[in-house]
């Protein structure tokens, strides 16, 4: 038998998962954003994540200086990293109250 390509098609095993994970709580999503400059987004990238479900967000160009970790709205927490210079660079993680809990220490090198 044929399907509509002319392939054949039986005895073809179809993949249901590309991954399977031995645990299924173990899911997270993560994201990748290029903010551009963080001042007054954090509430708008709270929301984001929160309507798509994402767990952990990476962020570039926070333009930011120093390196801290902050709360943010709705549990979410921010661990960002700038140059000595305000204004240039800077990125990000930001995770939600799930995630958070399960770090202990943060090492910036």
């Amino acid at each position: 038998m044929r399907n509509g390509h002319g392939l054949p098609n039986q005895g073809r095993v179809r993949l249901k998962r590309l991954v399977q994970l031995k645990n299924e709580t173990q899911k997270i999503r993560i994201g990748m954003l290029n903010v551009g400059m963080m001042n007054g987004k954090s509430r708008e990238i709270v929301d984001l994540m929160s309507r798509r479900k994402v767990n952990k967000l990476y962020i570039q160009e926070t333009r930011w200086k120093g390196n801290k970790a902050k709360e943010l709205a709705k549990g979410y927490m921010l661990i960002y990293s700038g140059t000595d210079e305000k204004g240039r660079n800077g990125v990000g993680v930001i995770i939600d109250k799930e995630l958070k809990g399960g770090i202990n220490e943060v090492e910036r090198k």
